[in-house]
């Protein structure tokens, strides 16, 4: 999996940084931050490995995506979009190429992988 630097959710772009910087929400030290009026995700570097910080990626994505769309999650909100973060982890190390370009690999009908 790549992380991007740049990741659109709706109709925002944000920008997607690696940091040193240490990052905290509501005053506990995390591994990352999405801060939705600067269109930025911040991602802490130094701290996990590759994985960790895929998977903190796609939590702060998933973040993003229900503020977009609305969804209210409640007191439950970082337990809901840490194990979505993590399943979608998992969907996309267990099956990279549904992420490939259609014009790169193309499959005839019946035709296994």
């Amino acid at each position: 999996m790549n992380i991007p630097g740049v990741v659109r959710i709706g109709s925002c772009y944000y920008d997607v940084e690696f940091t040193n910087d240490t990052l905290t929400v509501d005053g506990r030290e995390v591994m990352g931050v999405i801060e939705y009026y600067n269109h930025v995700i911040r991602i802490k570097m130094g701290m996990g490995d590759v994985q960790q910080q895929e998977q903190t990626f796609l939590h702060e994505l998933v973040h993003g995506i229900t503020r977009d769309r609305g969804i209210e999650l409640g007191d439950q909100e970082e337990i809901i979009v840490d194990k979505i973060a993590k399943g979608l982890h998992q969907v996309i190390l267990d099956n990279p190429r549904m992420f490939m370009d259609k014009n790169v690999i193309e499959f005839t009908e019946g035709e296994e992988e």
